[in-house]
């Protein structure tokens, strides 16, 4: 009885796998779906099968929403008692359109316009009516596009509650992610106390930054080793560019008044690491100001917002545990008050779906504002995407090469690989990994750090 029970079992795992692959072909004819890869210069999207673009849509995505909907489930009396008793009608409603939004994704629907009213409302249904009819839908559009438009609608559903319009549904996850690594930040901090001005420490500092991108929660939960800056050298192999010296000269060349900008990708170690550099960067006199810029609101998962920004600082004021932190939390609210620090106010451009060569257009007066500092760095794989306009660029050419014209001032991309798209390599290198391990480009295990400089002469500030 029990072997034919097992016999049993077996038939119908085969009969779902079956006809699982049955309902994925039919999915992939009935839509289009290229089963080669993009070709170079193509631009990436979840109609090319073997992609990390198709992953994301076809699997990644649906299953976010789903995550979604089970924590407002189980978390319904903590919200509740944070956001009123009216939220048990207000969550029911944001549940039942996040299923919608879910199916819409998985039926390869076409993109609607937002009805919520906010302030980028009308510039993002502009673009979505400005997008032709091939490339208005979950699979076809570019893929930067798809992402952004998602996360955009998920915002939208909790903005036109009445309870739950200011709630971050990642901010649990961010919180978490930061007072669980708060003993790796102490550590941070005391191995980097009273470090010289010197190209050496800066790099180390760069590394550093380069290698807090893999604590990314839309991709791994990654927690950074206790002793990360003691152990940095050890990474060296995997850093695939590093052009950390000629952002120094940069940086040293630079004529005043020195300014440098973050724009910010993960909240948590991440933001912490970006403390930390701006911190030597004022301490060491290489710049007058470092200005952050993060997202206007919850944004894949981990990203960093000014609720974050100022969560993180107050975290550390008041950190009893580790006295270092409360110290370093203090300097950082110092240096805001003196405006050696400055949060720029908010900018809607980072969570509009727009890449970075339409900046110009869409928002001059933030690239006005990037072309006024002598180093813009952008941190992680969407900020790198959208420098590169989601293009499949080919893996040797220059990241200058890449930009589609955008060069406000000297950009440096800073990331831990975690999506198919790179640019600056070295020869071979791409075909050398993907030999090794088809998947490396999705692990966060190689990294780089590159710099496409901007020439200019004195006082020539703007582009």
């Amino acid at each position: 009885a029990k072997m034919d029970s097992v016999s049993t079992n077996t038939q119908m795992s085969i009969a779902t796998f079956a006809d699982e692959e049955q309902a994925e072909l039919k999915f992939i004819e009935k839509n289009l779906i290229m089963i080669n890869k993009p070709g170079v210069m193509d631009e990436l999207s979840a109609r090319f099968l073997p992609s990390f673009a198709y992953v994301t849509m076809k699997t990644r995505s649906p299953a976010l929403i789903r995550d979604l909907i089970t924590f407002l489930r189980e978390q319904e009396p903590k919200i509740m008692e944070e956001c009123g008793d009216y939220a048990h009608f207000d969550l029911k409603r944001i549940i039942w359109s996040l299923e919608l939004l879910r199916e819409d994704i998985v039926k390869n629907r076409e993109f609607e316009v937002l009805r919520v009213k906010a302030p980028d409302t009308e510039n993002w249904n502009k673009f979505l009516k400005g997008l032709s009819a091939d490339k208005n839908n979950w699979f076809s559009s570019l893929w930067v596009h798809a992402e952004c438009y998602m996360y955009r609608r998920i915002w939208s559903i909790f903005h036109r509650s009445d309870t739950m319009a200011n709630y971050d549904y990642f901010g649990h996850q961010k919180i978490l992610a930061c007072t669980s690594t708060a003993l790796q930040m102490s550590t941070t901090l005391l191995a980097t106390r009273g470090l010289e001005r010197s190209l050496e420490n800066f790099q180390l500092l760069m590394k550093l930054c380069v290698w807090s991108n893999r604590c990314d929660l839309s991709i791994s939960r990654e927690v950074p080793d206790d002793r990360i800056y003691e152990k940095l050298s050890e990474y060296d192999s995997d850093l695939l560019v590093n052009q950390s010296a000629d952002i120094w000269n940069v940086l040293i060349e630079a004529y005043e008044p020195v300014y440098v900008d973050i724009v910010c990708d993960n909240a948590g170690f991440e933001l912490f690491s970006d403390f930390l550099l701006g911190d030597y960067i004022i301490q060491s006199r290489l710049a007058r100001r470092v200005r952050f810029h993060v997202k206007a609101i919850p944004w894949f998962i981990s990203d960093a917002t000014h609720k974050d920004f100022h969560w993180m600082l107050s975290f550390f004021c008041k950190n009893k545990q580790y006295p270092e932190l409360k110290a370093f939390g203090c300097r950082m609210r110092r240096y805001l008050r003196n405006r050696s620090f400055i949060l720029h106010e908010t900018s809607y451009f980072w969570t509009s779906a727009h890449v970075c060569s339409q900046m110009k257009e869409v928002q001059p007066c933030l690239y006005v504002a990037l072309s006024e500092a002598s180093l813009a760095i952008f941190k992680g794989d969407l900020n790198y995407r959208k420098l590169l306009g989601d293009i499949n660029n080919k893996s040797t050419a220059e990241l200058s090469d890449c930009l589609q014209g955008f060069l406000p001032t000297s950009i440096c991309a800073l990331r831990a690989i975690k999506s198919d798209i790179y640019c600056g390599l070295p020869v071979c290198t791409v075909e050398w990994l993907t030999e090794d391990d088809p998947k490396w480009m999705l692990t966060g295990q190689k990294a780089i750090i590159q710099l496409a400089t901007k020439h200019r002469l004195s006082g020539d500030t703007l582009a």
